[in-house]
């Protein structure tokens, strides 16, 4: 009687298939959940990128018009893109000695340059500038800049693009 009952160790082979069926179905979307996660990641990253990129390029140009006389009209080159955006300004506001400023694309990065000084880059460098445009109004008590700037960051599927957009009034015009 001893011989016939007898107590089989391990798994069948029918046990074996449906488990190693389940941890592939189980692992398959562990794998998916880290790859969706790690994407929301990368594109939450270059929304950050962009976003900051923009909002510091344009609180520099605001602050720069802002402390503006006048827009030189001759340098300038205005309602096309990319624009050139040249200010008759002052060095800083506790420092009033005159200086040319100028903003513009050089190799698809907005950049500032006072006077013959070395450009100085308002976007990073993972950053590219696809619009840049100025147009200017005049009305019968001072000068205002318009200003619109597209930024792109990121290649592929992972590639944002935002737009900023500013009026701004040039106070040493009045």
């Amino acid at each position: 009687m001893k011989d016939r009952i007898r107590f089989h160790k391990g798994f069948s082979l029918i046990e074996t298939v449906i488990y190693v069926a389940i941890l592939a179905v189980l692992s398959v979307l562990v794998i998916n959940t880290i790859l969706i996660m790690f994407s929301a990641f990368t594109k939450a990253s270059i929304l950050r990128r962009v976003t900051l990129d923009g909002e510091t390029a344009f609180e520099r140009i605001t602050r720069e018009i802002r402390l503006a006389s006048s827009i030189n009209d001759g340098s300038s080159i205005l309602n096309v893109n990319p624009s050139r955006l040249v200010l008759n300004t002052v060095r800083s506001a506790t420092d009033s000695t005159s200086v040319i400023k100028q903003f513009y694309v050089s190799s698809g990065r907005l950049v500032l340059q006072e006077d013959s000084n070395p450009i100085e880059y308002l976007i990073s460098p993972r950053a590219t500038t696809t619009s840049f445009i100025v147009s200017k109004i005049i009305t019968t008590h001072s000068q205002v800049a318009k200003i619109s700037l597209t930024l792109e960051v990121g290649k592929g599927s992972n590639q944002v693009s935002r737009s900023f957009f500013n009026t701004v009034i040039l106070r040493g015009s009045y």
